[in-house]
């Protein structure tokens, strides 16, 4: 559901003539791209271990570098992501015309190009520092990377900036639009305003949920020692892991439904876009082709000869 969400995304902010050229859904179709990533990472695991009862990361020491690597540079590039929209959106519905100014689509590509860049160099360190144990399989042992991976990364870079940085201009951007209709802006600009805030707000606000219990929960476990004998301590643990880490891969594969619960604009467009564009444009080429060849003109191979 994930990746069909975040693939309707892709298309709906891609097709609709309203959404081309805009810096926040340039944002948007960027983190719809690299949620894919994350989920489809994710989800190759998942069917590996669950099904299969193969974890490749527990026997191929290369994939269990590369995939923390690909993973956590997914996520970064995803909440950053996040944050810059919710940022440009700020910039967009401000009062003051030097700040509108300053949100254009260029800045957004050359603000999306840091970000990806910087979150691919950032990442080459978990592809060092991942091992394969026997007991934890594929783990941090270093134990200086581990307390950075545990307050810096999850704490900080994985949660306290971006959920502030995220929540505070998603704020002011709700603040700024509704006060909108005093500035000299077209009616068509406005309500796309108001229908980009509302979209952003409940992304902030549901990635500030999810990630809370799961930020928490792994800072603990990851510091906890393992005690095989502990079987009941293992299976409370096995069960809270499941909820948290469930409830925040939603963050990365909820944002189509997310858009279709808070924009009653967002599903008329969604309904215009799938049943009276793609599915009339399809049905129409079918129908085309049905009564093209039935009223098909085929030549007679042989004549007969009539005296």
């Amino acid at each position: 559901m994930g990746l069909v969400g975040n693939i309707l995304n892709i298309i709906t902010f891609t097709s609709l003539k309203i959404f081309r050229n805009n810096q926040c859904i340039f944002y948007v179709i960027v983190a719809s791209i690299v949620d894919c990533g994350t989920l489809l990472i994710e989800f190759i695991t998942r069917i590996q271990l669950n099904i299969y009862d193969y974890d490749l990361t527990s026997i191929s020491l290369v994939w269990c570098k590369i995939r923390p690597m690909i993973f956590h540079t997914c996520m970064m590039i995803s909440l950053t992501t996040v944050c810059f929209s919710s940022f440009d959106q700020y910039l967009s519905t401000s009062h003051y015309y030097r700040l509108r100014q300053m949100s254009s689509l260029k800045l957004s590509k050359r603000l999306t190009f840091i970000n990806i860049s910087f979150w691919i160099i950032y990442s080459i360190p978990f592809g060092i520092f991942y091992e394969i144990t026997s007991v934890t399989g594929c783990t941090i042992l270093n134990q200086g990377f581990k307390f950075y991976f545990s307050f810096v990364h999850l704490s900080i870079l994985n949660g306290v900036i971006p959920l502030i940085t995220a929540s505070v201009f998603s704020i002011l951007s709700y603040r700024n639009v509704r006060h909108i209709i005093r500035l000299q802006i077209p009616i068509i600009r406005r309500r796309l305003d108001r229908q980009l805030t509302a979209m952003v707000l409940i992304r902030v606000l549901y990635l500030f949920i999810v990630s809370i219990p799961f930020g928490l929960f792994f800072i603990y476990t990851l510091n906890t020692s393992n005690n095989a004998n502990a079987s009941l301590r293992i299976a409370v643990e096995q069960l809270i892991t499941n909820i948290t880490s469930t409830l925040y891969y939603l963050n990365y594969a909820g944002s189509f439904y997310l858009y279709c619960f808070s924009s009653n604009r967002f599903r008329r467009q969604i309904n215009y876009l799938l049943f009276k564009k793609i599915w009339q444009k399809c049905y129409e080429k079918i129908l085309f082709k049905t009564t093209a060849q039935r009223n098909q003109i085929v030549p007679i191979s042989q004549i007969s000869n009539f005296k």
